[in-house]
């Protein structure tokens, strides 16, 4: 026999039994025997309840805020009222939105918000409205300044961002409003980050 008869024969040959196939159904897989092809009998063939358990548990976590809170916060002081609403408790990973309104009782001559650094660490920060004149960072805080408030007027800061997945545990840090360098408002916040 010539070497393509040869690989011809064992090619046609079962790999367990050396008899050759009739058909490409009657071979087996290699690691596979005929007791994988029983069906499964008493808990194995359903799935199990302590799943259901889980999942029912999860649900009722998540439908009391344990998962997840959100804040608003308000001072007032005879020059403004500043308004903060975000998440006070999030998982990792989220989309959010973070809002600060600021309504003016007396004229703002420069309109300043701070933001510690290590509120917004390890944050992506997407959208940030409006737009800020100008963006500094000084001594481990974030500065952006929008300009003139008049009286009665209000200014409102909208950001979205997403938990980066690596995040875990709280974030700390005070977010200040500002009258030029002038201190008019410092509001401390955290936000705690859950797995």
């Amino acid at each position: 026999m010539d070497t393509a008869q040869r690989l011809l024969a064992t090619a046609s040959m079962s790999p367990d039994t050396d008899r050759p196939r009739t058909d490409a159904g009657d071979a087996v897989p290699d690691g596979l025997s005929e007791e994988h092809e029983r069906a499964p009998e008493g808990w194995r063939r359903a799935a199990s309840p302590l799943a259901l358990v889980l999942l029912t548990l999860l649900m009722i976590i998540s439908l009391t805020g344990l998962a997840g809170v959100e804040e608003t916060r308000t001072e007032d002081t005879s020059v403004a009222t500043v308004t903060w609403h975000a998440p006070a408790r999030i998982r990792n990973g989220e989309f959010f939105e973070m809002r600060l309104q600021v309504d003016a009782r007396e004229a703002i001559d420069e309109l300043v918000i701070g933001v510690d650094a290590t509120l917004w660490e390890d944050f992506t920060i997407n959208t940030f409205f409006p737009a800020a004149a100008e963006e500094t960072s000084e001594q481990g805080e974030l500065l952006f300044t929008f300009g003139p408030l008049e009286a009665d007027g209000t200014f409102l800061m909208k950001v979205d961002a997403q938990i980066n997945p690596d995040m875990l545990w709280r974030n700390e840090g005070t977010v200040t409003v500002y009258d030029g360098e002038q201190v008019l408002v410092e509001m401390p916040i955290v936000i705690e980050v859950l797995p």
